[in-house]
């Protein structure tokens, strides 16, 4: 057989020790058994042979038994040879108690005309194989074919007469293995040759026997190959069943299959939702399910009787979710071989959302209509409100071409006169430039100012114009609309903000030049005290030797401040490397007795910084400022943190030295936190000079820092300084 495996195995059982090797057979199958074996029972060896034969319950089992049989008549060797029909080649398939090199000698192919066996094998007559050498034993040749005279399940189900079994039992001399395909049922037949050795003396009585024997297995091997053939079919068929099912419950719309009495045969998840009870469901759920059914056998019936329409709209009702469903139930009719019809598939789609679209759509088209008037309104609103508005507007299509122009522009531009001043067509030719200009332009945007006659004043105004893209819906310029605006009242705005700044800047020169007035007569008595500080030097003890530094440093800082504020704090000051925390330390050491004086807990959290570039003095004066002023700020005692670290700005190229600053005072208003780094700006009353904060911009903006401010009324202020770190 064409499906056999090319291996040989060897099996127990066989005679004097004796060896078997078998090929396996493909497996087949059948749905039933056409007729049970006969049994002729001649002698009592013929009889266990026959048991043997019918106890095996594949057909790989058949010739290992046969060719032990064999063994067991008198013959000394015997092997099977198969034709395999897909490369046409003739090989062993199974053995006993031969060798390797005797097994090759018959290997041959169906094209081999000139070979014995092939000669045997398509005369199906049995016979001795010449030996054309002359040596060794002689083997006797028997052909097996698959062959019965009972037709198959398809060839008896259509009455059909072209069965391979029956056309094969038929045959007595030529065997067409070419064509060895039956043609009704498509199972692949079988061809083989046993072949047995022949000893000294041929006994005609035990070929007779052999030929029974291989008659016997032959039959038994039919049957067997035959219901492995139907047992195949059968799995390929669950397997196809199986895929067909995978499929139809894998889909979304309900499918019914139903036989010709309109009974459910099969139907997917879906469909159980409307033709199934489910657990758990009342008296209504389960009378709604009977309905579905009902309306369901009546709609098949009627496309049944009518033979034509293939759908029809069907209502159900959903048992779960206890509302109605509009249905398409497009059928189609199950037919047999013969063309006779067995059932139906029903496909339904669900169309609910069709007919709501289509209520919808027809709700929409009044709505608008509605719209319809509601724009015509609005656009009625909007021609007033144009018409009322203070300023020039000019409409223009997507050729620069004026389509609408307000009251106003009509008397710019001279519209509603009849004839036109000279200087009026030259108003529209300037605006016909810009209108050209802007809308042919890549710009969204526009503003410019133009200068026009205004025949009302009879002057020369400027406006400032301001024009708009709109477009349409692919994004194409459909129109640009213009607003004129009069320049003549920003100009007197720009005047009163001129006005206000010189008064600041007066405010500001009369500022300076007081100080410049103060530090000049505070410069004499401090160069007195820092004479008189440079004499005490010489007289200060060891334990007083700290006191005194402190005392000559802000002294000395103090006459440099005296200097800056003869420049009105002009950036004067000299940048050196220096230690911000070192700063930190000296200030709370210089402000340690009035803040423990006034309860204030100061808490340090100074980070290891790099060595910073800057102003060392005008550090110390920052510090000293946010330090006061934290101070002022908790009348009843508090917390204050200073917190210094280095930090790296998120893409990670520049570093930054952070001076944080925070309190638990009374906070700042958002009010105040608009304006507190403006000059003369203070919450202290009568006590305080609005300078402080104002010094401390100048300062961070000197060295080119930031400022940030978070502030809560009654719980605190933070003030954060972040300064660069250059490298």
């Amino acid at each position: 057989m064409s499906r056999h495996a090319a291996c040989h195995a060897p099996l127990r059982g066989g005679a004097d020790g004796a060896r078997l090797k078998v090929q396996g057979m493909a497996p087949v199958a059948s749905p039933r058994i056409l007729e049970k074996p006969v049994l002729l029972m001649h002698d009592r060896t013929g009889d266990a042979a026959a048991l043997r034969l019918l106890s095996a319950e594949r057909s790989e089992e058949i010739f290992p038994i046969l060719l032990e049989e064999v063994v067991k008549i008198g013959f000394p060797r015997a092997l099977v040879l198969e034709v395999d029909f897909e490369n046409g080649e003739v090989k062993a398939t199974a053995s006993l108690n031969c060798d390797k090199n005797e097994i090759e000698r018959f290997r041959t192919s169906l094209w081999a005309r000139d070979n014995p066996i092939m000669a045997v094998l398509q005369g199906l007559n049995a016979g001795v194989l010449p030996n054309p050498s002359g040596k060794g034993a002689s083997f006797y040749a028997y052909p097996m074919i698959y062959r019965s005279r009972t037709r198959c399940w398809e060839a008896e189900r259509e009455r059909r007469e072209d069965c391979l079994a029956v056309q094969n039992a038929r045959l007595s001399r030529h065997l067409p293995l070419e064509g060895q395909i039956c043609t009704a049922c498509g199972m692949r037949a079988y061809a083989t040759l046993l072949l047995a050795q022949l000893g000294k003396e041929r006994d005609s009585a035990r070929l007779d026997q052999l030929g029974n024997l291989a008659e016997r297995a032959n039959n038994y091997l039919a049957r067997l190959f035959k219901i492995e053939h139907y047992f195949n079919r059968m799995r390929d068929m669950e397997v196809t069943i199986s895929r067909l099912s995978a499929v139809m419950q894998s889909m979304a719309d309900p499918v019914i299959f139903t036989d010709d009495q309109h009974r459910v045969v099969i139907q997917n998840r879906a469909a159980e939702r409307f033709f199934r009870v489910p657990e758990g469901i009342g008296d209504g759920g389960r009378r709604a399910v009977e309905l579905n059914n009902l309306l369901f056998s009546a709609a098949l019936s009627s496309m049944m009787v009518s033979g034509k329409d293939s759908s029809r709209d069907l209502t159900l009702v959903d048992v779960m979710e206890g509302e109605e469903v509009l249905f398409e139930a497009v059928c189609a009719p199950t037919q047999s071989a013969d063309g006779t019809r067995t059932g139906m598939v029903t496909v339904m789609r669900d169309v609910t959302d069709l007919r709501r679209a289509d209520m919808e759509v027809r709700a929409n088209l009044d709505k608008l209509r509605i719209a319809e008037e509601i724009v015509r309104q609005e656009r009625d609103r909007l021609n007033l409100v144009i018409e009322n508005v203070g300023d020039p507007i000019i409409v223009a299509d997507n050729s620069a071409k004026i389509v609408l122009l307000d009251t106003l522009a009509k008397e710019l531009f001279g519209i509603s006169e009849g004839s036109k001043h000279p200087q009026v067509m030259k108003n529209l030719a300037k605006l016909d430039a810009y209108l050209t200009a802007f809308t042919f332009s890549f710009a969204d945007k526009d503003n410019r100012s133009l200068r026009l006659y205004n025949p009302s004043s009879q002057s020369e105004v400027e406006y400032a114009a301001r024009s708009g893209k709109i477009y349409d819906a692919r994004g194409q310029v459909s129109y640009t609309v213009t607003v004129l605006r009069d320049f003549t009242a920003w100009r007197k705005l720009e005047q009163l903000q001129m006005e206000r700044r010189m008064l600041e800047i007066e405010k500001f020169a009369a500022t300076g030049k007081l100080a410049g007035t103060i530090a000049h007569e505070i410069n004499n008595p401090m160069e007195a005290i820092k004479n008189a500080i440079y004499i005490l030097g010489e007289k200060v003890g060891p334990e007083s030797r700290q006191v005194y530094d402190v005392l000559k440093n802000e002294t000395e800082r103090v006459t440099r401040i005296v200097r800056q504020m003869l420049g009105l704090y002009r950036n004067v000051v000299q940048f050196d490397s220096f230690d911000i925390n070192g700063v930190v330390e000296d200030t709370l050491a210089l402000f340690a007795r009035p803040l423990a004086k006034a309860g204030i807990v100061v808490d340090k959290r100074l980070g290891e910084l790099p060595a910073f570039k800057g102003s060392g003095d005008q550090f110390r004066q920052l510090l000293s400022n946010l330090v006061v002023n934290s101070r002022d700020s908790m009348n009843s005692g508090g917390k204050l943190v200073i917190r210094t670290r280095a930090i790296r700005s998120m893409d990670g190229l520049r570093r930054w030295v952070s001076l944080s600053v925070a309190d638990t005072g009374c906070g700042i208003s958002r009010e105040i936190q608009k304006s507190m780094f403006e000059p003369f700006v203070t919450t202290k009353g009568g006590k305080g000079t609005g300078l402080g904060l104002w010094i401390v911009k100048g300062i961070v903006e000197n060295h080119t820092g930031r400022i940030r401010v978070r502030s809560v009324i009654g719980k605190g202020t933070i003030i954060n300084l972040l300064f660069p770190i250059s490298t």
